[in-house]
């Protein structure tokens, strides 16, 4: 009898769990963890060169309304989305990793956030959405099987987490914010 009760605990336990780790992108910020939004592009900017060019997707405002101050703290979650969600979450279904996803830098003009998504030249070119930052350090850390947390350390300015697997980063939309000093 104890062993059934135990048992049904523990379920309740996990289950109560698997209801908290709904899937997505949380930003931490001390015991306060909410959910964020991505945000999608507005329009594309073609910069043309002496012998290059590049393409940026723009995003509206100058600065996000996630704000962290030194580094900034996420939970991402994978799962099953309820069909309702699929297009807006098909990037945390359990066919892709935390090693899809990446940390993009925008270059902030006026008041729009640019990311640059493709770049050629007369002597070669890269292209396929928009790369992660080199200028940043991203600690991740597995807290169970399909939810992860990560640390973003990087130098004041606007950021975001996008999906990048085969170069679709930027594309899908992005999860903003800025990184005060």
């Amino acid at each position: 009898m104890f062993l059934i009760f135990a048992m049904c605990v523990c379920t309740l336990l996990l289950s109560a769990q698997e209801q908290q780790d709904s899937i997505g992108i949380y930003m931490v910020r001390g015991d306060v963890i909410a959910p964020m939004n991505a945000i999608n592009y507005d329009g594309m900017k073609i910069s043309k060169g002496f012998m290059s060019a590049k393409a940026k997707l723009e995003f509206a405002g100058a600065t996000s309304e996630n704000q962290f101050n030194g580094t900034a703290k996420f939970r991402i979650y994978f799962g099953q989305p309820p069909a309702d969600k699929m297009t807006s979450f098909y990037m945390f279904m359990p066919n892709y990793k935390i090693g899809d996803f990446g940390v993009g830098k925008f270059e902030v003009k006026k008041n729009k956030r640019l990311l640059t998504t493709a770049k050629a030249a007369v002597f070669g070119s890269s292209g396929g959405g928009a790369k992660t930052s080199e200028n940043i350090s991203m600690e991740i850390t597995e807290l169970h099987p399909n939810a992860y947390e990560i640390i973003v350390t990087g130098a004041p300015g606007e950021y975001c987490i996008m999906h990048t697997f085969r170069g679709s980063g930027g594309y899908g939309g992005v999860f903003d914010f800025t990184i005060l000093p």
